[in-house]
């Protein structure tokens, strides 16, 4: 069955209220594996970084605010994008339990504060599982018509979906979100915080995330959880920046960031990075992020500079 394609174009940052709204009472014509994930795109020119707003970030994160972007900034920026493809008509399921799965950004070289960018995002990849259904996300940042940035997310909505013979047909223009990584075994102990009882809330003004799992203790024991978690993307954000793993960013423009997300990280307690030991000369560094007393890590994540 044919899949007609959508368009959104933003020549501002895009506005929550209306895809919030749709989250919580457009209804959903079900996923049909003969049909696939539409292809909805959706572009965003000419923005100009809100200076209070990263500032906001920063200060809610306890990142240093220099004269580059930080690393996972730009997907941050995006997220009202996604949120609007997300909610759209066309998109065939409820947003509701959705959870981050994967990520793979790759950063080309950094972006200063000060310059003109442009954000392109669209629906890729999706595939059936044994639990649910997972689908892809590619963005590009780019400045002057040069891709400076890019990510492919991957998010997985837990459930029973019909079989598919076959997934939609590869994007040939960002590899596959088939990234796989395994608990570190031999590492050390780096920082470790206390995850606030108000992050959640907090986190989701800046991000857009308003995924219920963090903004409400009680919703989030509608969906299996104890309770309310924190954006996993917030705590990789400071996993980054903490002692050990930011060491190898130093003097480097090209990097790898490769990211999969395997449990909760729970509001009101602390997240701890373990990082991997290595004698590949610095150029990369392992690190997983547990939560609190469990044995098994939340985040395990992958740093390399590339040039």
């Amino acid at each position: 069955m044919h899949i007609s394609s959508v368009s959104l174009n933003f020549d501002k940052k895009p506005s929550l209220a209306s895809p919030l709204i749709k989250a919580l009472c457009l209804p959903r014509k079900g996923f049909k594996p003969e049909v696939g994930i539409p292809a909805i795109k959706a572009s965003w020119s000419q923005i100009n970084i809100d200076p209070q707003a990263l500032h906001a970030y920063c200060q809610t994160l306890g990142l240093k605010e220099e004269a580059n972007l930080p690393l996972l900034y730009p997907h941050v920026l995006a997220g009202g994008m996604h949120m609007h493809m997300l909610t759209h008509k066309a998109f065939p399921i409820g947003l509701l339990g959705a959870v981050h799965l994967k990520n793979k950004i790759r950063q080309i070289r950094p972006i200063k504060i000060n310059e003109v960018i442009r954000i392109d995002s669209e629906l890729g990849e999706w595939r059936i599982t044994e639990k649910g259904l997972e689908f892809d996300f590619s963005s590009f940042v780019s400045v002057n018509n040069q891709v400076v940035w890019s990510e492919i997310s991957t998010y997985f909505k837990k459930g029973k979906f019909p079989p598919a013979n076959k997934t939609s047909e590869p994007d040939s223009s960002i590899e596959l979100n088939n990234l796989e990584l395994n608990t570190l075994e031999d590492t050390y102990s780096g920082d470790n915080w206390l995850i606030p009882k108000n992050r959640g809330k907090v986190y989701a003004k800046i991000s857009g995330d308003y995924n219920p799992i963090h903004i409400s203790k009680t919703l989030a024991k509608l969906f299996g959880l104890k309770r309310d978690i924190a954006h996993g993307f917030g705590v990789l954000a400071q996993a980054l920046a903490s002692n050990g793993v930011d060491e190898i960013t130093q003097g480097h423009t090209q990097l790898a960031l490769d990211t999969v997300f395997k449990g909760p990280l729970f509001l009101e307690e602390t997240a701890s990075v373990k990082l991997a030991v290595s004698d590949d000369n610095g150029l990369e560094q392992g690190f997983d992020i547990y939560c609190g007393k469990n044995p098994k890590p939340s985040i395990c994540a992958h740093l390399q500079v590339l040039n």
